[in-house]
């Protein structure tokens, strides 16, 4: 990943961000060696106006999975920030990816398993209502009782 996106999405600065993809379009699709996009950066810190612009120049930056099998809408949950998780999953809605959404971490883990163990009942809720499959998925232990107790 170019170092001034990285820096970019790090801080929230959309305006360099956009800058940079004017030049050269593909910018926005390099990853750091753990495989994050800026995308994942910007979920990591919690940076919606950084999510809009980026996503408005790329769809295609929501559905990557980094290294760790994570996409942004999960790095986004994983680091406290729900609105833009609940954010994002509006955008997963929208663009009907029922498919990259169902996906699980490296642990096994899916978005739905990572909100109740973090105790976002509502976005647990607004997550199945999107996509009533995920309480059907099971973890790596073949479990899914955790998630029918804890809603």
């Amino acid at each position: 990943m170019d170092g001034r996106l990285l820096d970019a999405a790090t801080t929230g600065d959309a305006v360099s961000m956009k800058h940079l993809a004017l030049h050269d379009p593909a910018v926005l699709l390099g990853t750091t060696p753990q495989g994050n996009t800026c995308l994942h950066i910007a979920s990591t810190h919690g940076h919606q106006g950084f999510c809009t612009d980026a996503l408005a120049l790329n769809r295609s930056l929501l559905s990557a999975v980094n290294a760790d099998g994570e996409t942004p809408l999960l790095t986004a949950m994983t680091s406290g920030h729900t609105s833009l998780a609940s954010f994002l999953l509006k955008w997963w809605h929208d663009l009907q990816l029922s498919e990259a959404i169902l996906k699980q971490d490296k642990r096994g883990y899916n978005t739905l398993h990572h909100a109740i163990q973090s105790g976002h009942k509502e976005l647990a809720l607004e997550l199945i209502a999107a996509e009533p499959a995920l309480s059907k998925v099971t973890d790596v232990h073949g479990s899914d009782e955790k998630l029918c107790r804890c809603l």
